[in-house]
């Protein structure tokens, strides 16, 4: 397979050097970035990425194409500058090949994924799966070094749209990937169509073949079981149709794993969008009304090889873009331990970004404001309730001569615990009695003049072994044209803990 890879990598480069001249000149791209970190605790931690770009514009009959050249490192580094444990050290080295017009690509490295293969990964610590973040299936290069990422080969190739029928056009694409060390094929592929009023329809399959090595456990009767070396497959497809007024997606996923079962994973987004009267004579942007829901079966294995546990999870939420740049949105997420059982878990946002004018000459300005509510309920006699609450507020010092207005932002949150033992209620509804856990509020002032921005925050927590605790943050940044240099200090046990971080970043470009 990797002769494959290399084959393709050597055509395209020749095809780009058998053509005519281009158009326009090559051209090219340097990026450095990094940071290095300080703390008390574990010591020094120096990151860096080196990302070199070789443009080819305008190719004969080609298009345009982009050789990509990456290191990734981290590895301890103290305020010595004597470099720590080596076996702590980790480098990729990455490599791409890009076909802007279609978006193919060759890639080499460590990865991230988007779309139906990452959805399917693990869908419990991500967002509900609205339609409108329905992403389509693709890959690129990771950008940080990560010692749970091995490296891979991944191959997208897509077709330029083509004009199917009278005002539809589409295009097929495949994918294929697998890592370097062992053999985990994972296939792609699917249909993008273009449809009339401006109209989409996408449809992708995926499949992946891997041997899961062996589960351990305490006995036969512990959940899960112990297992022995195993065959798994995963066999998915998503669909996604959306247009101006309406979004709908859908996923379907099946495992088949030896010595475990089969059972399925599938979920479900709508969106629809409304244009309505916000001001006399003026129509504002739309009204989003968004619903999902997801759910997966006890056997069922996900992407990554691992069990993540049953569940079946609703939501809904509203959205209100108005004039001047203002949102308004709430939104509520249900989940329970499986299909047809009772909701254990909840979480409510509420958030409201205000309208700015400019001429407004009030010294305080209400920018945003965010409160939300959380509850787990799985243990019913230790119920966890959460609220959490964050004002921004905009003070205009332009009376003391000072142009550029100050940034101030304030949130807290609470914890408690509470029992219950009739019907669960998944919402944080009070129930007697209640008993605090822990609490926390930060206060932080944001001033950008010019090209510098400047922090410093301020936090105190505190829990119900009365362990108070104070945290204290301040730093510096520059931007200029070519990039941005920035210094944190931070104490997050003050005045006994400091940490301190020296980031930079520096961008050269050669048109």
């Amino acid at each position: 397979m990797k002769n494959i890879y290399l084959l393709l990598a050597v055509l395209l480069c020749g095809a780009g050097l058998a053509a005519e001249p281009p158009v326009n000149p090559i051209n090219w791209s340097l990026l450095t970035s990094g940071m290095w970190e300080e703390t008390s605790l574990s010591g020094g931690t120096l990151h860096n990425r080196l990302d070199f770009r070789l443009n080819f514009p305008a190719l004969d009959n080609f298009g345009d194409i982009t050789l990509r050249g990456q290191i990734l490192d981290r590895r301890p580094l103290n305020l010595e500058f004597t470099f720590g444990n080596p076996e702590r050290q980790i480098t990729h080295y990455q490599g791409s090949l890009y076909h802007k017009q279609t978006g193919s690509r060759l890639l080499y490295g460590a990865l991230d994924e988007w779309g139906l293969s990452a959805r399917i990964r693990n869908p419990w610590i991500r967002s509900p799966p609205y339609a409108e973040n329905h992403k389509p299936l693709i890959a690129d290069l990771k950008t940080t070094a990560a010692s749970t990422k091995e490296d891979e080969v991944y191959l997208y190739l897509s077709s330029p749209f083509l004009n199917l029928l009278p005002n539809v056009k589409g295009r097929a694409f495949v994918s294929a990937q697998t890592e370097i060390e062992k053999l985990t094929p994972a296939i792609a592929g699917g249909i993008d169509l273009s449809l009339p009023n401006k109209s989409s329809l996408l449809f992708e399959t995926f499949y992946t073949w891997a041997l899961l090595p062996p589960k351990s456990g305490s006995s036969w009767f512990s959940d899960p079981p112990p297992l022995p070396e195993r065959e798994f497959n995963l066999y998915a497809a998503g669909i996604l149709f959306s247009n101006s007024m309406l979004s709908i997606s859908s996923d379907f996923a099946l495992s088949e794993t030896f010595a475990w079962g089969t059972d399925i994973y599938a979920n479900f987004g709508i969106s629809i969008s409304m244009q309505v009267p916000w001001e006399t004579g003026r129509i504002a942007r739309p009204l989003t009304v968004s619903l999902a829901a997801d759910g997966a079966g006890k056997r069922f294995v996900y992407r990554d090889g691992a069990d993540h546990g049953t569940a079946f999870r609703t939501a809904a939420k509203i959205e209100l873009k108005g004039s001047y740049n203002s949102l308004l949105r709430l939104g509520t997420t249900l989940r329970g331990p499986e299909f047809g059982e009772g909701f254990r878990r909840s979480s409510t946002n509420f958030y409201c970004r205000l309208p700015y004018k400019s001429g407004n000459n009030s010294f305080v300005r209400l920018t945003r404001i965010s409160i939300s509510a959380d509850r787990n309920a799985d243990n019913h006699l230790r119920i966890t309730d959460r609220l959490y609450g964050y004002i921004g507020l905009s003070l205009d010092l332009s009376k003391f001569g000072i142009k550029t207005p100050l940034g101030v932002y304030l949130n807290g949150s609470i914890r408690g615990i509470t029992a219950q033992e009739d019907i669960i209620i998944p919402y944080p509804i009070p129930i007697k009695p209640w008993t605090f856990e822990d609490c926390s509020f930060y206060c932080e002032f944001t001033y950008s003049p010019s090209i510098y921005q400047f922090k410093t925050r301020v936090g105190y927590s505190n829990n119900a072994r009365n362990s108070q605790i104070w945290d204290f943050s301040t730093s510096g940044s520059v931007r200029f044209k070519q990039g941005r240099l920035s210094f944190k200090a931070a104490s997050p046990r003050f005045p006994d803990l400091w940490n301190f971080t020296l980031s930079w970043r520096l961008e050269v470009n050669k048109e």
